[in-house]
């Protein structure tokens, strides 16, 4: 009877499961987690990206003495019991001093357990030497290239990932299909070598043509295919995450730079992936570079992506949060996801402009007017959005993460009130109580001399050739006011009308006039370009701070 009880209490013990509740950043961010959390962490080089996952590895291991430099702290959730027997003699083996040690780290760690120990460690909900690794799995660059290769039979335990597709077609299976979607091969699993199990790609044999008497000729088959280890860096790449994210059961899954190796398809396709088919009680913590990993997420339309931009200010690192409805309802929209704008979360600044010739133009300057100084060009991204109605909405999703952002328009946004106004507002400007008496003075001139030339468009033609210097009266004292106020937002108004402007002496349509100009002058002291040099400095030297 006692015997049918604890029977009978073991299979109700649940399997033990640990989780991030929140994280406090140094800079006093926090956020909330769920168990199938996805959270993407970005931002400029050397800004933190990497450090943020040693830190939270840290936070899990009760036993270490190091600090954590980007998080200040966090909160675990702890589930199940830690001598579930299922998970307890899969993850320990008893060693020859009847004592409990980790299998994954059998030879690596000398920490040995008595049953006791480990429950008294989680009934007080800390993970004591090396525990940690019993639920979480930190994948860095360093040993991706090796994770992949083929395994002896010998050494491995049965939680290693290629192990358990040896154990389950339908793993197996699943891992080519994702491996197919990135390189157009199937992965297979060499189940029949003595040894060693190893990974093979390629156009695997069809396993229903062949009856068991025919075992050996499938097998010689997959012989013959190429192995994965001698093979590329992006495909073994590829393949050591499959393998850690989707056979491993840890709940807690953290990757550094997981573009790395990977061309941008394939980087692309393995955010979707990572995002569309994560576990329901996993969560993935991802610091990225990749514009076109990241693109890969948002695609996937998942609700528990958040996306964090980090930037660091001398010792602290400043975090700026896109939760998970935000990122699909500013991110997710088709100007944003079809373009390069999502690169801007990995740069210091971004420029957007109406057109790509705009674009082409005022790098062009502001790489010249650095040359000439031997320094180097500010860490800026310029972007275009096909013209002035779309740029309101690369506005709001890049400053709701604190990216620095400038946007320029020709002289005749002023003109649109229904674009100028909204665009103000991504920006933050009030257009009733800062703005709108000062366009009154602007608009009741133009429009006065327009009604003298029976012509509602003339005036504003004219002042899209000349800018400014076509405004008379009070009008130009309302410009100046509006300019100031605008600029110190990051609206930049183009002073003398449009970029053909610059230099009047080149009579081109805009793309000819880029061409001709980039190509016959030296940008760098052609007198005629004086004022646009002038101009490409102040949004260079914009602080929205």
């Amino acid at each position: 009877m006692n015997m049918e009880t604890d029977k009978q209490e073991n299979e109700q013990l649940q399997t033990p499961q640990v989780f991030f509740r929140n994280i406090i950043f140094n800079d006093g961010t926090q956020i909330d987690l769920q168990k199938n959390s996805i959270v993407v962490f970005t931002g400029p080089n050397n800004c933190g990206k990497s450090q943020i996952l040693k830190d939270l590895e840290h936070e899990l291991n009760a036993s270490t003495d190091i600090k954590p430099i980007v998080v200040q702290s966090s909160k675990l959730t702890f589930e199940g019991e830690i001598d579930n027997p299922a998970f307890f003699n899969s993850r320990f083996f008893l060693n020859k001093n009847g004592r409990h040690q980790m299998i994954d780290l059998k030879g690596y760690s000398g920490y040995s357990f008595t049953l006791n120990d480990l429950k008294i460690f989680w009934s007080n909900k800390e993970l004591h030497n090396e525990m940690h690794k019993l639920f979480v799995v930190l994948l860095s660059t360093e040993n991706r290239l090796t994770k992949s290769n083929a395994i002896k039979r010998v050494d491995s335990s049965e939680s290693h990932p290629i192990y358990k597709m040896t154990k389950s077609e339908i793993l197996a299976q699943k891992i080519s299909e994702y491996f197919h979607q990135a390189f157009g091969v199937d992965l297979v699993v060499n189940r029949n070598e003595l040894q060693s199990i190893s990974l093979h790609t390629g156009q695997a044999p069809d396993p229903t043509a062949y009856n068991f008497s025919q075992h050996d000729q499938y097998y010689r088959l997959i012989n013959q295919l190429p192995k994965l280890h001698e093979q590329g860096d992006g495909m073994r790449a590829f393949v050591s995450i499959l393998l850690d994210t989707f056979t491993t059961s840890r709940t807690i899954i953290m990757i550094d730079e997981p573009e790395a190796f990977l061309h941008p398809p394939q980087a692309r396709i393995l955010g979707r992936m990572l995002a569309k088919d994560n576990l329901d009680n996993r969560q993935l913590f991802i610091a990225t570079h990749s514009e076109d990993f990241l693109q890969g997420l948002v695609d996937a339309n998942s609700e528990n992506v958040s996306v964090i931009r980090i930037t660091r200010d001398n010792k602290q690192n400043n975090m700026s949060i896109l939760k998970n409805h935000d990122v699909l309802e500013l991110w997710g929209k088709p100007l944003l996801r079809y373009s390069n704008i999502l690169s801007g979360l990995f740069h210091e600044k971004v420029v957007v402009c109406e057109s790509d010739y705009d674009c082409l133009f005022y790098q062009a300057i502001m790489d010249a007017i650095y040359e000439s100084r031997n320094e180097t060009s500010p860490d800026i991204l310029f972007a275009h959005c096909g013209g002035k109605s779309r740029i309101k909405e690369v506005v709001k999703a890049l400053r709701a993460v604190n990216v620095p952002v400038v946007a320029i328009c020709d002289f005749d946004i002023l003109n649109f009130s229904h674009e100028f106004k909204p665009l103000a507002a991504a920006f933050g400007l009030d257009w009733d109580s800062q703005l709108a008496n000062y366009m009154k003075t602007i608009y009741d001139g133009v429009n006065a001399r327009n009604s003298v030339a029976n012509d509602e468009n003339n005036e504003w033609n004219r002042l899209k050739k000349i800018g400014k210097n076509g405004l008379q009266g009070h009008e130009p004292a309302a410009y100046e006011a509006v300019e100031n106020l605008c600029r110190s937002v990051g609206l930049y108004v183009v002073p003398y009308g449009e970029i053909e402007s610059f230099d009047k002496t080149t009579n081109k349509e805009k793309r000819e006039w880029v061409y001709h100009i980039l190509e016959t002058y030296n940008l760098t002291i052609e007198s005629k370009l004086d004022n646009a040099r002038k101009f490409v400095q102040s949004f260079v030297d914009f602080n929205p701070n």
